[in-house]
């Protein structure tokens, strides 16, 4: 009973991180841009959304477009790529958030991806 209190103990100590050991994804200076590239497949209805905190002052979206993969002419329903465009603003951390859903149809995200940046 010890040992296994003990070991949750252990777990839960080191399980608990600060900000500055997470992974960062990105690390660029201040005024710098920086491209974010997700996977996507608008055929679908769906497209990436940026969760954008209006109380953070360290990155702003510059830009985004799609690229389509390649594919053989008249194949329709090709994925490809939406490249969304940072520019680093203040120095401090970020977290982007990205929300894949449809636009027009509430509570239809089907995957979320959080980027982590470091504005130096």
């Amino acid at each position: 009973m010890k040992k296994s209190v003990l070991g949750i103990l252990s777990i839960s100590l080191f399980s608990c991180i600060t900000q500055k050991e997470l992974k960062t994804d990105y690390v660029v200076s201040k005024n710098e841009t920086f491209d974010v590239t997700l996977k996507s497949n608008p055929t679908t209805g769906y497209s990436w959304k940026w969760i954008k905190d209006n109380a953070s002052k360290t990155v702003d979206s510059v830009s985004s477009t799609y690229i389509q993969d390649k594919a053989a002419p008249g194949i329709v329903g090709v994925g490809g790529n939406e490249i969304w465009k940072f520019k680093g603003k203040e120095t401090g951390f970020e977290t982007l958030i990205f929300e894949y859903c449809r636009s027009w149809e509430p509570k239809s995200t089907i995957e979320t991806k959080k980027i982590s940046v470091k504005i130096k």
